[in-house]
């Protein structure tokens, strides 16, 4: 399993290595038993990120992190799990607003990136409850 780590911005401070964001997707999919596979980890500015999350959710505004799972053809066996990205701003302003530690906070937004493009969601509260547990244990053993 691969990680495709995409600095797409002029200006970042504090990011983890690709060799950490590995670390942190390798933790994901041994915590959910999933099958190895290749996936993006982008790290963006504002304006794409407001970009992707109206053009893909037809909200206009930015978001913390986006997870876009790949669907393989109907008969191609695909290895290629999907892109998660990440607002770079975003994610600065909320770790500095909750005071925590920016290197934690980009962690479990990758964490949680990656849980979507397994198929884990939010949307009802059993899910959220099962996820933000997962979410948890991924966090602590990392």
């Amino acid at each position: 399993m691969a990680v495709d780590y995409q600095l797409a911005l002029e200006h970042a401070e504090n990011l983890p290595s690709g060799a950490r964001v590995q670390a942190i997707v390798d933790a994901v999919l041994d915590a959910i038993d999933a099958p190895s596979a290749d996936l993006v980890v982008r790290v963006v500015d504002a304006p794409e990120m407001a970009e992707l999350n109206l053009r893909f959710r037809n909200q206009d505004r930015t978001t913390n992190v986006l997870s876009f799972p790949f669907e393989s053809p109907e008969g191609i066996e695909e290895h290629y799990a999907g892109d998660v990205i990440v607002c770079y701003p975003v994610a600065r302003t909320e770790s500095a607003e909750r005071e925590i530690d920016f290197a934690s906070h980009f962690a479990h937004l990758v964490v949680h990136g990656v849980l979507h493009l397994f198929g884990y969601d939010h949307q009802r509260d059993d899910e959220a409850e099962e996820m933000e547990g997962l979410e948890r244990r991924i966090l602590d053993r990392l």
